[in-house]
C-alpha cells in the first residue's frame, strides 16, 4: 500500500489474515482463545475483525458508536496503527488478581513500560488511564489491550504481555519474581520508543518494498562466509519458530575468522531477515563500515569468543521459561543426562548489568565459566558452542532443564 493511498478492504484483509497466522503460531488465536482486532489506515479509516479459530469477521468501522472501545483507544494512541483485545492465558489470572504487574523482565520494560496498568472495564475513562505513557495493559474479564505501531509491533507487545504474566506466575514457585530495576527499566524504555524500534518499522517498510523486486547482489564472499550468512538467518528464524526469540530480541554471531565475526542486525525481525542483512564485524574494533547496524549485543558476542577460544558461535534469546529463572534471580541447577552434555551442569544467573555495556559482558563471563550457557538477570539466556547447531542445541537444553525445574 502507498503511503497516500487509503487502506483499502482487500487490504486490511490481507493484514489480518496475517495477523491470524502470527497469532495461531504464539498459541495466542485458537479454537478456544478469540481476538478482536483493529487497523488503522494513513487517513483515519479503520477496520475492525473477529478473530476465532479458522473463522475472520471483518468489516470498516465508520460510526462512533460501534466499537467505541477501538475508536477511543486509537484517540488516546495516535501513533498505534493496529490495536489487539486478547485473552492470553496467563494474562487474565493477572488482571483478575492485581492492579499492575511491574517489569520483571527487560524485554517489558522496553515495550511496554515500566508497569502495566490493570483497566476495570473497556470505558473511555479506564483505556485513557491504563494507556497513558504505555502501549498496553491488561483488562478484568477480558485479559490484554495492545496498541502496535504496525501489526509486528502489537503482535510482539501481545506475545511479551503474556510472557510477562506467565513469568511473574511461575516464578512463585521459584521464590517470585523480581522488579527491573527502576532507573533501567525507564532508560531501556526511553531508548525502544525513541531509537530502537523505529529500524524495525522502517525494516518492515523496506520489506514490503523490496518483495517483488530483484535481489541485491551481495559483496564479494568466500564460501565460508556465504554459508554462515544462510546458517544464521535459517537458526534465527528456527529459533523464532519455536518461541526461543520473539519479535526483535534476542542475537546470533559467528566467528569468521580471527579478526572478524559475523552477527544478526540491530531491530530486524527474523521473518524478514536475510544473508545480505547479516553483518561483518571486527573484533578489535566492533567496526561494521557502511553496512547495517550490528545487534546492539555485539560486544557481549565479542567479549565471549575472545575468554572462550572453544566457542564459534554464540545466541542470546529471551526463551520463556529461562526468563522465569532470570526474572526471580535463580540459576537453573542439578541439570543431569543429555542435558548437562549440552549446557552444563548448572546454569548460573549473572548479575544485574544494562544491555550493551561492558559490565553486561563481565558478569555474563563470570557466570559462564566453562560452561555453554547462564542466564542474565531480568534479561534472558546466554548460550554458546563450537557452531551453530551446538550453541542452537544448547538454547534447547536450557529451556527443557528450566521446564523441568518448573514441573511443567
Amino acid at each position: 500500500m502507498e503511503g497516500n493511498d487509503h487502506m483499502t478492504k482487500s487490504q486490511a484483509a490481507m493484514a489480518f489474515q496475517e495477523l491470524s497466522a502470527q497469532l495461531r503460531h504464539e498459541g495466542l488465536l485458537s479454537d478456544v482463545l478469540s481476538v478482536q482486532a483493529a487497523l488503522r489506515g494513513d487517513y483515519g479509516e479503520i477496520f475492525f475483525a473477529e478473530l476465532s479459530g479458522a473463522d475472520m469477521t471483518m468489516h470498516e468501522i465508520t460510526t462512533g458508536e460501534e466499537q467505541e472501545m477501538f475508536f477511543h483507544a486509537f484517540y488516546v494512541k495516535p501513533e498505534a496503527k493496529a490495536l489487539l483485545l486478547l485473552s492470553g492465558t496467563y494474562a487474565p489470572q493477572i488482571a483478575q488478581s492485581m492492579r499492575a504487574l511491574t517489569a520483571e523482565l527487560d524485554d517489558m520494560a522496553q515495550i511496554v513500560g515500566l508497569t502495566a496498568r490493570v483497566a476495570d472495564n473497556l470505558s473511555p475513562e479506564e483505556i485513557a488511564r491504563c494507556l497513558r505513557g504505555r502501549n498496553s495493559c491488561f483488562v478484568k474479564d477480558a485479559g490484554m489491550l495492545i496498541t502496535g505501531r504496525s501489526v509486528s509491533e502489537a503482535v510482539t507487545g501481545a506475545i511479551l504481555l503474556e510472557k510477562a504474566a506467565m513469568t511473574h506466575i511461575l516464578a512463585k514457585k521459584i521464590g517470585g519474581a523480581k522488579r527491573v530495576p527502576l532507573f533501567s527499566a525507564a532508560l531501556m524504555h526511553f531508548i525502544y520508543q525513541k531509537k530502537y524500534s523505529k529500524i524495525n518499522l522502517r525494516a518492515e517498510t523496506e520489506h514490503a518494498q523490496a518483495a517483488s523486486a530483484p535481489a541485491a547482489d551481495l559483496p564479494v564472499q568466500t564460501a565460508r562466509e556465504s554459508e554462515i550468512r544462510a546458517e544464521i538467518v535459517a537458526y534465527g528464524r528456527r529459533l523464532q519458530e519455536e518461541g526461543l526469540l520473539q519479535g526483535t530480541w534476542g542475537n546470533l554471531a559467528v566467528r569468521l575468522d580471527e579478526a572478524h565475526m559475523l552477527c544478526t542486525p540491530s531491530g530486524l525481525d527474523y521473518h524478514m531477515l536475510k544473508p545480505e542483512d547479516i553483518v561483518k564485524v571486527e573484533l578489535a574494533t566492533l567496526g561494521y563500515g557502511s553496512q547495517r547496524k550490528p545487534t546492539s549485543e555485539k560486544r557481549l558476542h565479542r567479549d565471549v569468543f575472545a575468554a572462550r577460544a572453544d566457542v564459534g558461535a554464540v545466541i542470546h534469546t529471551h526463551a520463556k521459561l529461562c526468563g522465569v529463572f532470570a526474572a526471580a534471580r535463580k540459576s537453573i541447577c542439578c541439570i543431569e543426562g543429555e542435558l548437562r552434555q549440552l549446557v552444563g551442569d548448572e546454569m548460573r544467573c549473572a548479575g544485574h548489568a544494562l544491555p550493551s555495556t561492558k559490565k553486561l559482558s563481565r558478569v555474563a563471563l563470570d557466570a559462564l565459566g566453562n560452561r555453554n550457557g547462564c542466564l542474565l538477570m531480568n534479561h534472558g539466556v546466554l548460550c554458546c558452542g563450537a557452531d551453530l547447531e551446538r550453541a542452537y542445541l544448547a538454547c534447547k537444553a536450557a529451556e527443557a532443564a528450566a521446564e523441568q525445574q518448573l514441573g511443567l
